[in-house]
């Protein structure tokens, strides 16, 4: 695998190793994942656990303002340019003053890099829809420790909510880089940071050091072992485009084929180009015995369901969700061409083995097409993959089907 990365994020524990040495590749959401090396690292972390004492006293200046009042008079009274001003307007008004008032303002640069940081940061902390799916993981746990912080030092400072919030220039940044006092000086080098991930200015080293860094090994270990094999297939392919796989999204890797696109997912239905669904209603008016008993049970089973336990149960009668899928489509009309179904069993018992490919059969016969036809029965080809642990083979290929094993690795497909 050292050569293949994409990142899994669903479930699993941080393997601080390196998964890469070259990289001819790309993969969708970098940013993602630069986000997610920014909110985690310890520099970041550091700043965070440090706003309490840091905003206990923080800079302020003064502005002074030149005001024309009537009447009231707030602050200095500048007495030259008031004799100015009613000698333009009316010399016996004597109720007319041009005052400078002086105020206290927190609208300093420093203040202004601090506040934009700290919107950005509540945002990544709490709102962030990529950076929230993994408040429940334990490596996560030091963000969620020190998000509070940030949350306190952006809404109950007073201070703070005396800043206002503007978007301060790159130069501002860079200036307040070299600033005497701690806080601003961090702020202004996160900021930086964030601003590079937001514009996607990022080097192959900093890809490589994300990569490297947050690679995320599955803890269940029969997943990794259908990681293992979705290697072993992308090993097969060039200009591969990876995707991050953090529970919303199941596509893992796609590749361009001549005039054709290829989509690998893992653990999913695919596309809206095939359904893995058979409703209850297409079996009702089967006049087979054995499919009238079948739907009996079914119903009833249904039923009883729900008066003993208050669930009610779906009408479709089946469902399937590979452990692989690969969708070959033609770029120009979008319509499938080729789909292979992969099922893995981590085992080395040929029982086991056996009852993955009865349900690899099972999905190659039931898959539909977007038209709800069964593609089996149409002349889209179906080839089917069974990848299982250590077990010796008399033939690894017949018809449509092939089985690989630890001690049978060569893939062809597409």
């Amino acid at each position: 695998m050292s050569s293949y990365l994409y990142g899994y994020l669903k479930d699993g524990v941080i393997q601080i190793d390196s998964f890469i040495h070259k990289a001819n590749f790309s993969i969708d959401r970098l940013q993602d994942l630069l986000k997610l090396r920014f909110i985690k690292n310890k520099r970041t972390i550091i700043f965070m656990n440090s706003l309490e004492e840091g905003l206990a006293s923080i800079k302020s200046s003064t502005d002074s303002n030149k005001l024309e009042s009537y009447y009231e008079v707030r602050g200095e009274v500048l007495w030259q340019e008031t004799l100015h001003r009613r000698l333009q307007t009316n010399l016996k008004d004597r109720y007319r003053f041009i005052t400078r008032e002086t105020e206290r303002t927190f609208n300093t640069d420093e203040n202004l890099v601090l506040k934009e940081l700290l919107v950005k940061l509540n945002n990544y902390c709490f709102d962030d829809q990529f950076l929230t799916i993994f408040t429940s993981r334990p490596w996560y746990e030091e963000v969620v420790h020190n998000r509070r912080f940030v949350e306190m030092a952006l809404y109950n400072n007073v201070y703070v909510s005396r800043i206002e919030q503007r978007n301060v220039s790159d130069r501002t940044i860079n200036k307040v880089k070299s600033h005497r006092k701690k806080i601003y000086r961090e702020a202004a080098h996160l900021l930086f940071f964030i601003r590079k991930i937001e514009r996607g200015d990022f080097t192959f080293d900093q890809l490589s050091d994300v990569l490297h860094e947050f690679f995320i090994i599955p803890t269940n270990e029969d997943v990794l072992f259908e990681l293992y094999w979705i290697v072993q297939i992308l090993k097969q392919q060039e200009n591969i485009t990876y995707y991050i796989m953090d529970g919303t999204n199941s596509q893992v890797a796609s590749w361009a084929n001549e005039e054709f696109d290829v989509h690998l997912y893992h653990n999913s239905t695919g596309s809206n180009l095939v359904k893995f669904h058979i409703h209850s209603d297409e079996l009702a008016d089967n006049a087979n015995t054995y499919l009238i008993h079948e739907m009996q049970s079914f119903h009833q089973n249904n039923k009883l369901t729900k008066t003993f336990f208050n669930i009610d149960k779906s009408l479709s009668y089946w469902r399937g969700r590979p452990d692989i899928l690969i969708e070959k489509v033609n770029r120009k009309t979008n319509k499938l061409v080729e789909l292979v179904i992969g099922e893995v069993k981590n085992t080395q018992s040929i029982g086991y083995a056996s009852q993955g490919l009865s349900e690899l059969i099972d999905y190659m016969h039931l898959v539909k097409n977007n038209h709800g036809h069964y593609l089996i029965e149409t002349n889209v080809p179906i080839k089917g993959l069974l990848c299982v642990g250590a077990i010796e083979l008399r033939e690894v290929e017949k018809e449509n089907v092939k089985v690989l094993s630890l001690f049978n690795k060569e893939i062809v497909l597409l």
